[in-house]
């Protein structure tokens, strides 16, 4: 008896001391305070997917995919609100980079084309057509961007193409 009493004793201690351990938080994030907090909250038209978006640091402003209106958004940070959309493109916005140098917002759209939008006038400037895959609602879905090479990397469902 003395021995399974040890044992169960043994054991608990075990159990007590790994429950003990685990009850801090491993998460490194979670410990920390003040790192994020919302300052505003900035209503967008529309609906749907809206979950690529570029920033012009200088100019304040934000440029989000709107991909089920087919158009580019574009808020001013300052004033808080929606300032232009640019409507009219050939298929789902994905990935938008803005560009400094230029003044320019490239994205990539699912028809397998990137059009190039102006930053002054919000007017669609060019659309370049990239060869391979051509399905309007499965093209590229995310893309980066080489400041140095200018070059842009497109990636689609489980295959990617650099142009």
């Amino acid at each position: 008896m003395k021995k399974f009493l040890a044992i169960v004793m043994t054991l608990l201690t075990v159990f007590v001391s790994n429950a003990q351990g685990q009850s801090k938080s491993q998460r490194p994030m979670e410990h920390m305070s003040g790192l994020l907090r919302l300052v505003e909250t900035i209503p967008l038209p529309g609906d749907g997917y809206m979950d690529h978006l570029t920033v012009d640091v200088k100019g304040q402003r934000l440029f989000i995919s709107g991909e089920a209106a087919k158009s580019v958004l574009v808020v001013d940070l300052r004033a808080g609100k929606v300032i232009h959309e640019t409507k009219g493109l050939s298929a789902m916005p994905k990935k938008p980079f803005y560009l400094p140098d230029t003044n320019e917002v490239w994205v990539t759209l699912t028809d397998s084309t990137v059009a190039a939008i102006s930053g002054t006038t919000y007017e669609i400037t060019k659309t370049v057509e990239l060869t391979g895959y051509r399905n309007p609602n499965r093209g590229a879905d995310n893309a980066a961007f080489d400041p140095r090479r200018g070059l842009r990397r497109l990636w689609k469902q489980w295959q990617s193409r650099s142009y």
